[in-house]
């Protein structure tokens, strides 16, 4: 699940920079990604883990090194952050949180709370992505700051990328760009607001384009390199007859880079066609991130499970969550499903943009009378796929029976689920007895 989920997920990180390179430079999309996926694989296979790593580093500065450019310098220009705020206000974009059960519900308050920390403890605490960051760290103590600073990093960076969202609109509150055509898409909405608002100093643009190439590369590089260790010791090294040579490896692992980047290399193509980045993104990640989530869990917390009822539990998930959002996700490009979206203006265009009338600016809305498990809201999905392999494995475990937990080595089950174990059976002191054979005295 893991390989499949990265390699859905690979061309979508692939496209993200190539979409701004495009935007700001009118280069082709199709003529950038092979540049990217060719960099990203060359030092992935040379350069390893500590590569990777090391090259994290110095892009997570230029990435929030960006941000805080274009938060700067472009609440400056606007006059300030009440101005900002205001003009997102008077537009009924700043609105209260929206507290409802309601699964279909883009953005309800359980969603992001409920859906969005289940996707994040996944791909921090079990993905194999961090967690072979965690294994590199020479102590638990050291894991365990890790971890608590790149949360609040993650907690900043979204911070700062919702904020960039609010500059943006309140630099285009009365002449949207993807009604001109300014923009091609949606995602292309922030490359031309950081275009013009550092148009008159050259060479910051660049600054952030080397930030969101920095953040691509980042996502991209750990990804690989997690593939091919995966693919390495769980495959090749399992259902290897002789043992491998260092050089077998090697080469099985940069065998594996520049295969999943070839790969990611074509379906480009297909994602280019799916809809805005960011649900697209968490949509494809939670078809495979709540089953592997939710057979942890069952690893670490309910012992009684066996691993043929979790095995058929996930992948009856998988496949279930698959259908889902796939269906979803093509309903979405092909126009079948439209989402609410707030009211834009092009009164306050001060450029020629053809043909476009008030009538094509009011954005289509659509109201669904008979709502559907694909208009479940993506920030769902994880939570879903959790909650079926849970229940699938537990009616089959009805199928395949129990373990016993009294043989189980405890140190392996969270401390809570101790108590509700059977005690440990120990080997009978008669038998140990019988087996022992007295040592010859040596005179």
């Amino acid at each position: 699940m893991f390989v499949i989920g990265e390699a859905v997920w690979f061309p979508i990180a692939l496209y993200v920079p190539a979409l701004t390179f495009n935007q700001v430079t009118g280069i082709g999309v199709h003529t950038i990604t092979p540049i990217v996926c060719a960099i990203v694989t060359f030092y992935t296979c040379v350069g390893g883990l500590k590569a990777v790593v090391w090259t994290d580093v110095v892009q997570s500065g230029l990435m929030y090194g960006s941000i805080l450019l274009v938060m700067i310098k472009g609440t400056y220009d606007l006059g300030g952050l009440s101005v900002v705020l205001q003009r997102n206000d008077d537009s009924g974009r700043l609105i209260s949180a929206e507290w409802t059960i309601d699964p279909t519900v883009r953005m309800s308050m359980l969603a992001v709370i409920i859906g969005g920390t289940l996707l994040r403890i996944q791909g921090t605490s079990i993905h194999q992505v961090g967690v072979q960051r965690f294994l590199s760290l020479p102590s638990s103590k050291d894991v365990k700051i890790s971890l608590i600073l790149s949360s609040l990093g993650v907690i900043i960076l979204l911070g700062s990328c919702v904020y960039t969202g609010v500059l943006a609109y309140a630099f285009y509150y009365r002449c949207d760009p993807t009604t001109t055509g300014l923009a091609q898409a949606k995602d292309q909405i922030i490359p031309v607001y950081i275009m013009k608002v550092l148009e008159n100093y050259p060479g910051l643009a660049g600054v952030f384009v080397s930030g969101v190439f920095s953040a691509a590369l980042s996502s991209l590089s750990s990804s690989l390199n997690s593939l091919a260790a995966v693919v390495h010791e769980d495959f090749m090294k399992k259902f290897s007859k002789t043992p491998l040579t260092k050089m077998q490896s090697a080469l099985i692992m940069r065998s594996t880079v520049i295969v999943v980047g070839i790969i990611g290399f074509c379906l480009v193509f297909v994602v280019e066609k799916l809809g805005t980045v960011m649900q697209l993104s968490a949509t494809m990640q939670s078809i495979t991130q709540g089953p592997l989530f939710a057979i942890f869990t069952i690893g670490m917390c309910l012992p009684w499970i066996k691993s043929e009822s979790t095995i058929t539990g996930g992948v009856m998930a998988f496949i279930i969550m698959a259908w889902i959002c796939i269906k979803a996700q093509l309903a979405i490009a092909t126009g079948d499903m439209v989402f609410r979206t707030k009211p834009v203006s092009i009164d306050g265009c001060d450029y020629y943009f053809g043909n476009v009338t008030i009538s094509n600016v009011t954005n289509f809305v659509e109201d669904y009378p008979e709502k559907s498990i694909y208009h479940i809201s993506f920030l769902w999905y994880c939570p879903l796929g959790f909650a079926i392999t849970i229940i699938l494995s537990i009616l089959s475990s009805f199928i395949y029976g129990w373990n016993d937990t009294s043989e189980m080595d405890r140190d392996l089950i969270a401390l809570p689920i101790h108590r509700f174990m059977k005690p440990r059976k120990y080997k009978s002191i008669d038998n140990i007895t019988e087996n022992y054979e007295k040592p010859k005295l040596i005179c």
